[in-house]
């Protein structure tokens, strides 16, 4: 019998709404750590020959600039209240955020937005490197993407995210026992109706 951990690893892109749902199904789960890792969904859907998504530093798109800042607020403690507020605002209010909104929102989560505008090359640059390590080490070709022990990850999506509670916590199970008693199984799709 597979035993679900308590801990687990998410890459993830603010703009993807399938991030979102996994966030809020991780999110009710119980004694379930969550470790959130910035990927890049523009970046994994680049085109050979087309400029990376990290390459504009110092005025990066949105969905680079909000995981740039989430790299700024993990490395000051105020990670939480950024990535829930980040989510709610993209996904829950369907806002359609520039950068003065994400600044604003990283100011109410306690960030000092312009020590980060003076490094924005620097957190522009650790996004890039986690996106690398992600792909490289993972394989993370689509988000959300769960790491769930030092050699099983499985790329996930959700129509809605499963109800709080026992629901959640029988999906996380469910998981577990497909992914790490069935590495043969690749892919589960269902078809639309």
């Amino acid at each position: 019998m597979v035993v679900a951990t308590t801990r687990a690893t998410c890459f993830f892109d603010y703009t993807c709404g399938y991030s979102y749902r996994a966030w809020r199904w991780l999110s009710e789960l119980a004694g379930v750590e969550v470790d959130w890792r910035t990927a890049s969904l523009k970046e994994l859907d680049r085109r050979d020959g087309e400029p990376s998504v990290f390459d504009e530093r110092e005025q990066p798109r949105r969905s680079v600039l909000a995981l740039a800042l989430a790299h700024a607020a993990r490395s000051s403690g105020h990670f939480e209240r950024f990535h829930r507020a980040t989510f709610h605002a993209m996904h829950a209010e369907q806002r359609m955020l520039g950068a003065q909104d994400l600044f604003d929102i990283a100011a109410g989560a306690g960030m000092d937005v312009a020590a980060f505008r003076e490094k924005t090359g620097v957190w522009v640059d650790a996004a890039a490197a986690e996106h690398r390590a992600a792909v490289e080490t993972w394989g993370v070709f689509g988000i959300p993407t769960l790491v769930l022990s030092e050699d099983v990850a499985v790329f996930l999506k959700f129509s809605e995210p499963p109800a709080a509670g026992e629901d959640a916590r029988r999906v996380w199970e469910s998981v577990h026992v497909l992914a790490v008693s069935h590495p043969e199984l690749l892919e589960i799709k269902r078809p639309v109706r």
